[in-house]
C-alpha cells in the first residue's frame, strides 16, 4: 500500500502540471490574447483529433510513421550495442573505426536527409535509415562507457578462473553496462520520432510529418496541433515502455534499492 501511494503521488505532479498548462492554454485562447487562427483552443484540437481518428486520417498517417520509427530504432540500437561491444573487446576495431564514427556523429543528420532519400528511396527505406543513424550514437556512447566501467576486481576474478572472452562479456560486462545502455535507449526514443517526422517533412506522401505540413499549408491548425499532440503522447508512451523494460530486465537494481527504514533500526 505505501508503494502504491508513492506511485500515485509521483504521478500526481506531472498530471497536475499538464492540467495547469491546458487550463492556461484555454484561458489564453478564450481571452483572445492569441488569435484563434494562430493558436487553436484545446477544445478545437480535441475535436480535430476525434474527427481525424473517426475518418481514418490519423491512423492512415500514423501507421507508416510508427513502422519506420520502430524499425529504424531497433536496427540503430542493435548495431550500436554490437559496435560498442566490438570496440570494447578488440583494440584494433577501435583504432580502425572510432575516428570514423566520431566524424559521422559530427555531421548533422538533417543535412544528409536529402541524400538518404535519394539512396534509400522516398518510402519507408529512407526514414528507417535516418532514424537508425540518429539512434546509433546515444546507445553506442552509453554502452561503450558502461562496458569500460566494468569492475576491475570482478574482471580479474573471472579471468583468473579461466573464463572465456564471450563468458566475461555476456555474464559480467553487459550486465554492468546495462544501466548505461538503457540511458542511451531512453534518449534515442525521442530522437527516433524526431528523425522520422523530419524525413516526412522533406519528402513523403504519408506520415505524421506530412499530415502536419499539409494541415499547416491549408491553415487547418487544429488538425496540425492534434497531430503534434499525438506525437507527444507516442513519445511519452515509448519512453515509459523503455523504462518498464528496464525495470523488468534490470531486476538487480530494484533489489539494491534501499527500502524504507524499519522502526527501531536507527539509534540503539
Amino acid at each position: 500500500m505505501p508503494e502504491f501511494r508513492a506511485r500515485i503521488a509521483a504521478l500526481a505532479w506531472p498530471v497536475s502540471g499538464l492540467l495547469f498548462l491546458v487550463l492556461l492554454w484555454q484561458v489564453v485562447t478564450q481571452a483572445g490574447i492569441v488569435p484563434g487562427f494562430l493558436l487553436p483552443s484545446p477544445g478545437a484540437v480535441l475535436r480535430a483529433l476525434l474527427r481525424a481518428a473517426g475518418e481514418g486520417t490519423l491512423w492512415r498517417h500514423l501507421s507508416p510513421t510508427l513502422t519506420a520509427t520502430v524499425t529504424g530504432y531497433v536496427i540503430g540500437c542493435t548495431v550500436a550495442a554490437a559496435m560498442a561491444a566490438l570496440i570494447a573487446e578488440f583494440r584494433w576495431v577501435e583504432r580502425a573505426l572510432m575516428l570514423h564514427l566520431l566524424a559521422l556523429q559530427s555531421i548533422p543528420k538533417v543535412s544528409v536527409a536529402p541524400l538518404v532519400f535519394l539512396w534509400a528511396g522516398f518510402d519507408i527505406g529512407g526514414k528507417v535509415v535516418l532514424v537508425a543513424l540518429i539512434c546509433f550514437f546515444p546507445v553506442f556512447a552509453n554502452t561503450l562507457a558502461g562496458l569500460r566501467a566494468t569492475d576491475a576486481d570482478r574482471l580479474d576474478l573471472l579471468r583468473a578462473a579461466g573464463a572465456s572472452r564471450w563468458h566475461v562479456l555476456w555474464h559480467l560486462k553487459l550486465p554492468s553496462a546495462a544501466r548505461s545502455m538503457f540511458a542511451g535507449l531512453e534518449i534515442s526514443t525521442a530522437f527516433a520520432l524526431i528523425g522520422c517526422v523530419v524525413m516526412e517533412f522533406i519528402g513523403a506522401t504519408r506520415g505524421m510529418g506530412f499530415l502536419i505540413q499539409d494541415a499547416s499549408s491549408t491553415y487547418d491548425l487544429p488538425l496540425s496541433f492534434a497531430a503534434i499532440v499525438t506525437l507527444g503522447g507516442i513519445g511519452l508512451l515509448a519512453n515509459a515502455g523503455v523504462r518498464l523494460l528496464r525495470r523488468r530486465l534490470l531486476f538487480w537494481e530494484l533489489e539494491a534499492e534501499p527500502g524504507p527504514p524499519t522502526p527501531g533500526a536507527a539509534g540503539g
